[in-house]
């Protein structure tokens, strides 16, 4: 059985930084962990914007968290908008929160290969009429009929290819705060670019 990660000395930066990453690995591979989805925040013209996505990709070596969506949706919009997001992912006393510049994959290998990686159940999500956020006479799903109570087959979900799409966000800044009956620590690290991640201590 899989654990969840240990926290670390609250006096080791490297060791912080490191539990930061464990923390969204485990979040990326098991649904039970409550950093497998994160709060997403983001600027639109009427002020910010904030939803809950679900985090699929964590690529440490190269500092990028990925998330799928829908590239008909408001949030693709958004994106495309204004590229500058923040994630905030909290659980086991402790809070992440990432900013950083998004790179938006659609038909590409990056996209192609998330497709060939994303369940049949998951699918499903994008062969919603119409397009994500449209006004309706009354609720409804959006899905075909037939897929309401049921996954559809590989052949029908690649009708959802076309609106499918992967959004890495490339992680400037990043944010740890322990909760603690003792005092919180909070934690920064940020970098430019490639560059090493540069580490502070803040007040919490």
């Amino acid at each position: 059985m899989e654990t969840l990660v240990t926290p670390p000395p609250n006096d080791s930066l490297p060791a912080i930084l490191q539990q930061c990453w464990d923390l969204l690995a485990e979040g990326q591979r098991l649904g039970k962990s409550p950093f497998h989805q994160a709060v997403l925040g983001t600027a639109t013209p009427r002020g910010p914007s904030s939803r809950y996505v679900v985090l699929r990709q964590v690529d440490r070596e190269h500092g990028v968290l990925g998330f799928h969506t829908d590239c008909r949706s408001e949030k693709w919009a958004e994106l495309e908008l204004e590229p500058r997001v923040a994630l905030c992912f909290f659980g086991q006393a402790v809070q992440i929160r990432v900013e950083g510049c998004v790179t938006l994959h659609t038909d590409d290998a990056i996209a192609d290969l998330a497709w060939k990686h994303t369940g049949l159940m998951s699918r499903r999500t994008y062969l919603v009429e119409p397009a994500p956020g449209t006004v309706l006479a009354g609720p409804s799903s959006g899905l075909p009929e037939r897929l309401r109570k049921q996954r559809p087959t590989e052949e029908e979900s690649e009708v959802g290819r076309a609106r499918f799409a992967v959004v890495s966000v490339h992680l400037q800044r990043l944010e740890w705060l322990h909760l603690a009956f003792e005092g919180q620590r909070r934690a920064r690290f940020r970098r430019t670019g490639v560059a090493p991640w540069t580490s502070e201590w803040l007040l919490p």
